[in-house]
Formats: structure tokens, C-alpha cells, sequence
């Protein structure tokens, strides 16, 4: 789906949100994967308010992820707490096309 909207060179408005929404899940989903697999690992996370980076820079940490994976999955964690945090309509398309264009490379190892 990501890559059928930055294929496009003109998408709607709404086209915009929809891909805004799917970068946001995308990432959710991510993060529960990791989530999970450093609970198996026997990692403990602190929850306070950096542990969604502290699960990533863990999971760098414990071979989970690359360090380049580390920077994409960074990027959309920050595009996802703008985007949670009622900035959706300050989307901004070719800084989506940005944030999306290593998506599918990054999903292909967890999905």
C-alpha cells in the first residue's frame, strides 16, 4: 500500500491522511513485535516517559535491529507523536514520501 501511494506523483488530500495513518500503524505494529521480542529475551523496560526510544535503542542494543534500522524505525516514532498528537492536519506530503520511502524495506524484517 505505501509503495502505491509514493508511486503516485499527485495524490488527494485525503490520500495524504491515509498515508499518514498507515506510517502511524505501521509503526504501532512494529513496536509491539519488538516489544515482544525483548520480553522473550528476558529485556525489562522502565515505562517512563523515553521508553518508546529507550525499546528501540534495546533492541539495537540486543540484535534486534540495525543501526540504520534503529534511524528509520527513530524517524517514524517521532512522525507517529506528531501524528497522535492532533498535528494530522499539518501533514506535509513530501516529508511523508520521506518517511515512508524506507517503510517497506524496514517492515520486511518483521513481517
Amino acid at each position: 500500500m505505501i509503495e502505491h501511494l509514493t508511486e503516485k506523483t499527485d495524490i488527494s488530500k485525503y490520500e495524504v491522511i491515509a498515508l499518514g495513518t498507515l506510517l502511524q500503524n505501521i509503526y504501532t505494529g512494529i513496536e509491539g513485535i519488538i516489544r515482544y521480542q525483548l520480553q522473550t529475551m528476558g529485556v525489562r523496560l522502565q515505562k517512563d516517559e523515553n521508553w518508546q526510544k529507550n525499546l528501540l535503542m534495546k533492541s539495537r542494543e540486543n540484535g534486534i535491529i540495525s543501526d540504520a534500522q534503529f534511524e528509520g524505525l527513530l524517524e517514524l516514532l517521532l512522525f507517529r507523536h506528531m501524528h497522535m498528537h492532533g498535528y494530522g492536519f499539518m501533514l506535509d506530503e513530501t516529508r511523508l514520501r520521506e518517511i515512508a520511502a524506507p517503510v517497506p524495506d524496514l517492515c520486511k524484517v518483521f513481517f
